[in-house]
């Protein structure tokens, strides 16, 4: 059996390379039986021996940041006993069925859509709670700070953390050390956060920290090394320095009717 694993995965993992996948070294073991695993950023597939059933199994589940989904999807089922007559011209046919299976339209296609789907939402993953924790790499005072703000009110309050936290340390640093390794990291994550962040991280890092800081030639000197995309935003925000910023009236609506049609048709 342990040849015909090998052969299994070998096949399919040649396959599987043309994808991107990389076999992983270890050993795939479960109550069941034993397997190989091949991973991608978005998607895993799995060759696995069920030894109670005696069966090959092909499987694929989506990728976690633990690593495979443990909820595997089943897409191809062959029987193999080497007790009772299996042999490796067997192996060879389950081997090249599940090179068939994996190279199929709709697997790339379903493939390919998690690719879109793990992008997307990676995008929407980046709110203020995650721009605060990347901040603690370069203030790791904050995390404390963070733990606290959640036990005093059981979440973030992104602008009130970012303004009472997290400005005065960016300030100063951008004061006093703006040749430092730590001001180009602040910097430099500033452009990353403004360019991959939801909207709500947008708008921390313009209207909040940057148009927060009190000495605007720290920040003309900070934009040195803006993104061109957070140049722009920073020029436009500027506008909106120390204003308050009233809502949108609701526009109201016109109901029309019949003789009122009649009187727009006149015009």
């Amino acid at each position: 059996m342990d040849k015909a694993l090998e052969l299994i995965a070998e096949k399919v993992g040649q396959a599987l390379a043309q994808q991107s996948f990389e076999r992983q070294s270890e050993p795939l073991r479960e109550e069941k039986g034993i397997g190989v695993l091949f991973t991608s950023e978005n998607v895993a597939y799995s060759i696995f021996y069920e030894t109670g059933a005696k069966r090959f199994l092909l499987r694929t589940a989506p990728m976690t940041e633990k690593g495979p989904d443990s909820n595997w999807k089943t897409l191809s089922t062959w029987m193999y006993d080497s007790a009772n007559g299996s042999d490796l011209s067997d192996a060879e046919s389950i081997a090249n069925d599940f090179v068939e299976t994996i190279q199929g339209p709709k697997r790339l296609a379903a493939v390919q859509q998690s690719k879109k789907k793990r992008k997307k939402d990676d995008e929407y993953n980046v709110d203020p709670v995650f721009f605060f924790n990347r901040m603690v790499n370069i203030f790791p005072e904050l995390r404390e700070e963070i733990a606290q703000e959640r036990i005093e009110y059981g979440k973030i309050r992104s602008v009130t953390f970012a303004r009472s936290k997290l400005l005065p340390k960016m300030e100063n640093l951008a004061k006093s050390y703006s040749d430092s390794d730590p001001y180009n990291k602040m910097v430099s994550l500033l452009n990353d956060m403004y360019q991959n962040g939801d909207m709500d991280v947008r708008s921390i890092v313009t209207m909040v920290l940057l148009n927060g800081i009190t000495d605007e030639s720290i920040v003309e000197k900070m934009s040195e090394q803006f993104s061109d995309d957070l140049k722009k935003a920073w020029k436009f925000g500027k506008k909106y320095k120390g204003k308050k910023v009233k809502p949108e009236k609701k526009k109201k609506r016109v109901q029309y009717t019949a003789e009122n049609l009649n009187e727009l048709r006149r015009r």
